[in-house]
């Protein structure tokens, strides 16, 4: 290995070297699921929730109408991984403060007339959802979102059945595997049974790489 190559390895974080360990030796490196809880409880972004008071971890699963299908797209039930770590904020905090105010309309701010406007999901993003080399699949990001945001309508309707009726997706930067992300899903509008959900994801620096928007149904 060449000079340059080895200092730029020494000096990267620990979890960009792992990265690059698995890109070198792959498949004889895989990420497990113990080196995932690892990197995840040492992130600033986790340790900034932990500590906010205004957000609750949650156990997804509690989402009964839901289970099946989160876990199986998600959690990428076969080969991963780990949960996602989601925590809830309740509707006397301020969700607003959480966001990128510049990218959120008026008209999109999070209610604050539901007990759960909002979740904050990380989540890390398996190897194996490739659509390109180093890069998740556009269907699997779908999934997630999908996912993320009916999750939250599940949490503030937990005897329900959460159908999406639509999702509009807006890809803004590639999303890295191997990485993790942090999603905000919230919901911004509410009629009888009838929901309005976005969803942002960001990498650990705040770039925003997608955002989407759901209308769902509670029945």
């Amino acid at each position: 290995m060449a000079l340059g190559s080895l200092n730029t390895l020494v000096q990267s974080t620990a979890m960009d070297a792992m990265i690059v360990a698995r890109r070198l030796f792959a498949p004889l490196y895989m990420t497990t699921a113990a080196d995932v809880i690892r990197m995840r409880s040492a992130l600033p972004a986790v340790k900034s929730l932990e500590a906010n008071k205004s957000c609750t971890p949650i156990d997804i699963r509690s989402a009964l109408t839901l289970v099946q299908s989160y876990d199986n797209h998600f959690g990428y039930q076969a080969i991963s991984k780990v949960t996602p770590l989601v925590f809830t904020w309740s509707r006397s905090s301020d969700c607003v403060q959480q966001l990128n105010r510049d990218k959120v309309p008026d008209e999109r701010l999070p209610l604050a007339s539901v007990e759960t406007p909002m979740i904050t999901a990380i989540d890390f993003i398996n190897e194996n959802v490739n659509g390109h080399m180093g890069l998740i699949h556009g269907g699997m990001t779908t999934i997630i979102a999908h996912s993320t945001m009916s999750v939250l309508a599940a949490v503030n309707a937990p005897r329900g059945t959460v159908v999406a009726r639509s999702l509009n997706m807006d890809y803004r930067k590639p999303i890295r595997t191997g990485h993790f992300v942090k999603i905000h899903a919230w919901l911004y509008h509410q009629e009888a049974n009838e929901l309005k959900a976005a969803v942002h994801f960001y990498d650990l620096d705040n770039t925003m790489l997608v955002e989407a928007t759901s209308n769902i149904s509670i029945s």
